[in-house]
């Protein structure tokens, strides 16, 4: 195999397929990613990213794991060789373990790289996901490179779609609120933040909160911007409690005030697989004790459930099967009186459809236009958002039928979901976000109202 270093985009996600083992060999690769080519599946490959070796876990190739990095420490893994640190390993440890393939993040050290390359080794680096679909594609990039074009992608893309649907599911757990609810995660003392723009820095918006640090804020600036701000939930690195609570800069804020500041490790924000549902099913208990968690793995849980699900419906189709068959002699001894019936109450409720197309054209036509908003092609409104203009966006559903709560100007749940109500029904893309398109048809006399 050619040896290479190739950078490519990173994204992930969470779903194992069983029926796409069944692919030949002879169709799954070659696979082409940017400018390497893996011309057959590796059976040995050294995992220097913690962040891939979240993923590799998830989509079941542990087995294939010769190597880690110090910063590998999932606890599947735990019983694999270590080969020194992700930014500078032990090229010795790594030559004695012969790797098929190198997993590596994208900011190891060109010196690094080059060592490595130069020893003939192909490493595949992979940059951050800054999306949730972002992650489903580096989920499908990394099982490609390890089982296949067809097989290992799917793999990996159904693994991200499971991890999307666990999160989802967590959200649904946590009750609806009328009231802002603000937090951020700090990695130390000086303020230093996870941004609103990555996909761990808006595993806030699956908590019904706000992640107050916003991206593009300027460095001399953030901190003033932190304390404007003020969160009630202040989440932050291991050690750094402490310094937080003690520290005179922080000392005003409710977040200390209330001691309402918790650890957990930077480790699960920096990781773009499983660790990204633990860690927001530990942010959940912290901001919502009374909500229950099943204790098993959230995403087992998930399959687990699909599996009892797939096994009711199969008893449900037998059972139906056993029914269908009695009912249809059944069926047979009614049709006869059925069908007098039927033929009196047709006529009765094709004159009451005709009525009720009438009454719905009636009162389509009503709809008017509604110029309170000035909208501008640069217009955008999003979950967390709190504007003025946003009264009127709600004003607006109420009237068309999709919001029926206080007009606050806050852009929370229920405002993301009568958007998303507002968008099916008038045919639009479901985004939740009030766009340029979606603004324009929604103050229009064209706006579809709902029912």
């Amino acid at each position: 195999m050619f040896k290479k270093i190739v950078a490519l985009a990173l994204a992930a996600g969470m779903v194992l397929s069983a029926t796409a083992c069944n692919s030949s060999r002879s169709e799954e690769y070659p696979v082409k990613l940017a400018n390497i080519t893996i011309s057959k599946a590796p059976d040995r490959v050294i995992v220097l990213s913690d962040s891939i070796a979240d993923i590799l876990v998830s989509c079941g190739f542990i087995k294939k794991i010769e190597g880690r990095s110090d910063e590998c420490t999932q606890e599947e893994i735990s019983g694999v060789k270590t080969v020194g640190s992700k930014l500078k390993p032990d090229l010795e440890k790594i030559s004695a373990l012969s790797p098929d393939v190198i997993f590596a993040d994208s900011d190891m050290p060109k010196e690094q790289l080059t060592k490595l390359n130069e020893s003939g080794f192909t490493v595949i680096t992979f940059v951050p996901a800054t999306s949730m679909s972002g992650i489903s594609d580096l989920f499908g990039n990394v099982g490609a490179v390890m089982a296949g074009e067809t097989t290992g992608r799917e793999i990996g893309e159904e693994r991200a779609e499971t991890l999307s649907v666990t999160m989802d599911d967590l959200q649904r757990l946590i009750p609806e609120s009328k009231v802002l609810v603000t937090a951020c995660y700090l990695y130390d003392e000086k303020g230093t933040s996870l941004k609103d723009d990555t996909p761990s820095g808006k595993l806030f918006e699956y908590l019904n909160a706000v992640n107050v640090c916003k991206a593009g804020v300027a460095d001399d600036e953030a901190f003033n911007a932190l304390k404007l701000a003020n969160p009630q939930y202040i989440f932050c690195d291991i050690g750094v409690k402490d310094k937080i609570m003690k520290s005179e800069l922080f000392k005003d804020f409710s977040a200390v005030k209330n001691k309402q500041v918790y650890e957990l490790s930077s480790e699960l924000f920096s990781r773009q697989g499983n660790s990204l549902v633990e860690a927001l099913t530990d942010m959940i208990e912290i901001m919502y004790p009374s909500v229950s968690i099943n204790p098993e793995d959230p995403i087992k849980r998930t399959e687990s459930s699909k599996a009892e699900t797939s096994k009711a419906e199969t008893s449900k189709a037998e059972t139906s099967k056993a029914e269908t068959s009695k009912a249809e002699t059944s069926k047979a001894e009614t049709s006869k009186a059925e069908t007098s019936k039927a033929e009196t109450s047709k006529a009765e409720t094709s004159k009451a459809e005709t009525s009720k197309a009438e009454t719905s054209k009636a009162t389509t036509s009503k709809v008017k236009a509604d110029t309170s908003l000035k909208i501008t092609k640069d217009m955008f409104f999003e979950f967390g958002d709190i504007k003025d203009d946003i009264k009127k966006v709600q004003n607006r559903l109420e009237a068309l039928g999709y919001f029926n709560e206080e007009k606050s100007g806050y852009y929370g749940e229920v405002t993301q979901k009568a958007v998303k109500a507002f968008q099916k029904a008038n045919k639009l893309t479901q985004s939740g976000n009030c766009d340029y398109k979606t603004l324009t048809l929604m103050f229009s006399a064209k706006a579809k109202a709902a029912g």
